[in-house]
């Protein structure tokens, strides 16, 4: 492979300069009104034999490599400068697009303003109704139940029934409405403090958090199992305890008892026969004879003398 006069390496020898003007040497990309030109068909063309030059070149030597990596460059140089054209293209065309746009943020931002005044109305014509409805629900609340307020605050209830708060309520439904939810956690309270008296504190107390019977009665039982389990496990406890201290009284005794000198055996009482003269009645003698029957003693029964 050799070089051109242009630094170019060519198929078979053949030393021929690469055209020095094509539509790649100056690239003329552009934005009109329609859009985005350029003249694509003659940078084709032009690109085309920019590379026929160097189509099938040899590389074998390294002088061949050296001056294909040189051409390789020239080549990426020409597709950087494509893109860099591309790129200013974009830019001219985009920079009417912006002051388009800014010109139109402008109209928007007359009418931006007006809307902004409306919701300012608004807002103050929703905090004055939060305001009255807030005070009229309190105000039925200390009228009704003013010892559960710091027990149940006000919030509470809203949280359960947001309603209370809105719009779709009238004053005196939404009034109404509490006063039944005062009542009825009047009446849950009463009954959770007779369904768990032992627990009634802490279930009451997740009931003013939750307003929720069956949930403060859940809590009570939960309370009830974790309490007789624990009964349960100390009467277990006292029971292996009093069986480990009855263990080693039963060890201790069998010890003392294999340590203490054995006692010899005594011998068996003689047995002789005995004359014994009483008086009395038949029956009284018959019960005698029963009683000596039942410790042991042979007899030949008894007889009466004249």
């Amino acid at each position: 492979m050799q070089e051109t006069n242009e630094g170019r390496a060519v198929p078979g020898g053949a030393a021929e300069p690469v055209p020095a003007v094509s539509a790649l040497s100056v690239i003329e990309m552009g934005a009109t009104s329609g859009g985005l030109s350029a003249d694509f068909e003659a940078m084709k063309v032009a690109a085309r034999s920019y590379v026929s030059k160097v189509v099938g070149m040899d590389i074998v030597t390294d002088e061949d490599r050296k001056a294909a990596r040189k051409i390789r460059a020239d080549l990426n140089s020409k597709v950087e400068a494509i893109e860099n054209a591309r790129k200013d293209a974009f830019r001219a065309y985009d920079a009417p697009k912006e002051a388009f746009k800014a010109k139109c943020e402008e109209v928007k931002a007359v009418i931006k303003e007006q809307i902004a005044i409306i919701d300012g109305r608004l807002k103050e014509l929703d905090d004055e109704f939060a305001a009255a409805r807030k005070a009229a629900l309190l105000a039925e609340y200390e009228a009704q139940a003013p010892d559960l307020i710091s027990a149940i605050p006000l919030k509470r209830f809203i949280e359960r029934e947001p309603a209370l708060m809105g719009r779709s309520w009238s004053e005196t439904k939404a009034v109404s409405k509490l006063g039944q939810m005062i009542a009825t956690a009047v009446s849950d309270r009463e009954a959770i403090r007779a369904a768990a008296p032992k627990f009634a504190t802490a279930a009451d107390k997740h009931y003013c958090e939750h307003l929720d019977l069956s949930g403060a009665l859940a809590e009570a039982k939960r309370l009830a199992d974790e309490a007789e389990a624990r009964e349960r496990h100390a009467e277990q406890m006292q029971r292996e305890a009093e069986d480990r201290v009855a263990r080693a009284m039963a060890q201790a005794k069998a010890a003392e008892g294999a340590s203490a000198p054995r006692r010899p055996k005594s011998s068996a009482p003689e047995v002789r026969e005995w004359d014994f003269r009483f008086r009395a009645t038949k029956a009284q003698a018959t019960m005698i004879a029963e009683y000596a029957k039942s410790i042991g003693v042979v007899s030949d029964g008894i007889k009466g003398v004249a």
